[in-house]
């Protein structure tokens, strides 16, 4: 650890004698590639398992399942269904 330290003091010593715009350009650089990095909530949303995935095993309660929504649908007559 304190190896890694002494690198980032060098590193930090290296960007201060950088002129001030090359500081703030590179700031933004690491800022964006940061966010880039950074997992988005929809990422991470997509990972989690779908239910008819959590189902693959049980294809006759999927079968129900879906039976009930169009039994559900066709009454409350939300829009028409084809057959």
């Amino acid at each position: 650890m304190l190896r890694s330290m002494g690198s980032i003091d060098e590193i930090l010593a290296t960007i201060r004698r950088l002129p001030l715009n090359e500081r703030l350009a590179l700031i933004e650089r690491a800022a964006r590639e940061a966010a880039e990095d950074t997992p988005k909530p929809g990422a991470v949303a997509a990972a989690q398992p779908s239910l008819i995935g959590l189902m693959a095993d049980e294809p006759e309660l999927v079968d129900r399942m879906v039976s009930m929504v169009y039994q559900a649908r066709s009454t409350a007559r939300m829009r028409a269904i084809d057959e």
